[in-house]
């Protein structure tokens, strides 16, 4: 694979942080960070300085990315849960002694054979009193 020049670079950089001393690291980590580094070795430096050099070409992570990982969580379970379940889901709940069952679709929510644009319409309609949608169909992590 033909390599173009900035890419030639960010290989040249970080092939130069494993001949660099501590002295040498704290400046690279000053020119790429702005600021002086934490109290770290210079095995870590050369860790986090090679992450840094390719961060800034190829661009970092999103910020749902670093959420999910900050979260511990598995970020394509994260996206999943960000975008909702998908169309053909049934959401039961239980409510006063009685099941209801809701079908996802593409274009809305089926329930009782009717389409609504939401679930909190729906919910409405079970419980005759505003609720949130997701919070009573207990679709939030609240």
């Amino acid at each position: 694979m033909e390599q173009t020049g900035n890419e030639e670079s960010v290989r040249r950089q970080l092939l130069a942080l494993a001949q660099m001393s501590k002295n040498e690291l704290t400046e690279k980590w000053k020119d790429l960070f702005g600021k002086e580094p934490p109290n770290y070795g210079p095995v870590f430096m050369r860790k986090r300085l090679a992450y840094r050099v390719q961060e800034l070409f190829y661009g970092g992570l999103s910020s749902d990315m670093l959420r999910a990982m900050l979260r511990n969580e598995d970020p394509v379970t994260a996206q999943a849960k960000k975008r909702g379940p998908r169309p053909g889901t049934i959401i039961v709940r239980m409510w006063h002694g009685e099941k209801y069952e809701v079908t996802i679709r593409n274009n809305g929510y089926e329930y009782n054979g009717q389409l609504y644009r939401s679930l909190t319409a729906i919910a409405y309609q079970i419980t005759g009193a505003h609720w949130n949608g997701k919070r009573f169909f207990q679709l939030t992590e609240e």
